[in-house]
């Protein structure tokens, strides 16, 4: 048994995640049974926590009758369960170290301050980084792009990062050039996506409207201070809903309140700077936690 980060059902509801040691101690009190349903990302699929070899006792007791077979959340075909990008399923988990991120964030933000370096900094970044995700299918990924694949783009971003400086008002009046580079930029990451068995490369339906909407959406809605946090969910959800390239669903199933609470702490931590660097991992491992993989309906 390895060390990963296990979800179990109870009464149809997913909980989790809690290390392996935690699902042994709801074991040993009860909370978990032979026919109670665990998962973890070296699974192919919800099993009952009998069937796990080494998991479980022979002689535990089973769920009392009219349990459910499935958890809601991970049954395919389940009436009502429309694939709007932000239907649960599987989640995503990843092993990034604190200081790994925090040091190489660093390296990003610099490379990008000077533009010239981006699409360097940014590369590396992306082939350390998503090789750290791990996928619920237990597929390895790898990202396999180059720097000078869009360098221009990456660097047309870069610049854009000035404009704020410039004026309060330039970066919305450049919305539609900052739009049209993150939907290139979007679409090649996604491009660059690699996994075993892999037959075709995943791609980003979306327009370069929805793109621009949601980015003058989610910029109008930081005037009321708390309202972006739901703007965010939505477009992510969007976005979810236009990878396409897989027979499964990426969903995003994080609510506004529970992203609005986080980055306020967040936001509260780093006035102390210390914290910084885990409270920095704290929030990217959530994060990725709230994107999900489903059948698609």
């Amino acid at each position: 048994m390895t060390d990963r980060v296990w979800y179990f059902a109870v009464g149809g509801n997913r909980q989790g995640p809690i290390s392996e040691d935690q699902l042994r101690a709801k074991i040993a009190g009860g909370e978990i049974r032979a026919d109670t349903l665990v998962w973890n990302s070296g699974m192919a699929d919800w099993g009952k926590a009998g069937d796990v070899p080494g998991l479980i006792g022979a002689g535990a007791p089973p769920l009392p009758p009219g349990a459910p077979a499935l958890p809601r959340t991970v049954q395919a075909g389940v009436p009502g369960a429309v694939a709007d990008g932000g239907q649960e399923g599987q989640p995503f988990s990843t092993t990034v170290g604190t200081w790994g991120l925090f040091g190489r964030s660093i390296v990003v933000i610099i490379g990008s301050l000077l533009v010239i370096p981006a699409p360097w900094v940014m590369t590396w970044f992306y082939r350390w980084f998503i090789p750290h995700i791990e996928v619920p299918n237990g597929k390895r990924v790898t990202f396999e792009g180059a720097p000078l694949d869009i360098w221009y783009i990456i660097m047309g971003s870069a610049l854009l990062g000035y404009a704020g400086v410039v004026h309060q008002g330039l970066p919305f009046l450049l919305l539609p050039l900052t739009a049209f580079f993150n939907l290139l930029t979007i679409r090649w990451v996604l491009s660059k996506l690699r996994w075993n068995g892999q037959h075709e490369p995943l791609r980003f339906a979306g327009s370069y409207l929805g793109v621009l909407g949601w980015g003058a959406f989610l910029m109008i809605s930081f005037i009321s201070i708390i309202g972006w946090a739901w703007v965010m969910t939505a477009a992510s959800r969007w976005m979810c809903r236009n990878v396409e390239g897989s027979n499964e669903q990426l969903s995003f199933v994080a609510s506004g309140w529970g992203v609005l609470w986080r980055f306020f702490v967040f936001a509260i931590a780093c006035l102390f700077i210390i914290p910084i660097p885990w409270m920095m991992a704290w929030l990217v491992r959530w994060l990725i936690s709230q994107y999900h993989l489903s059948p698609r309906s």
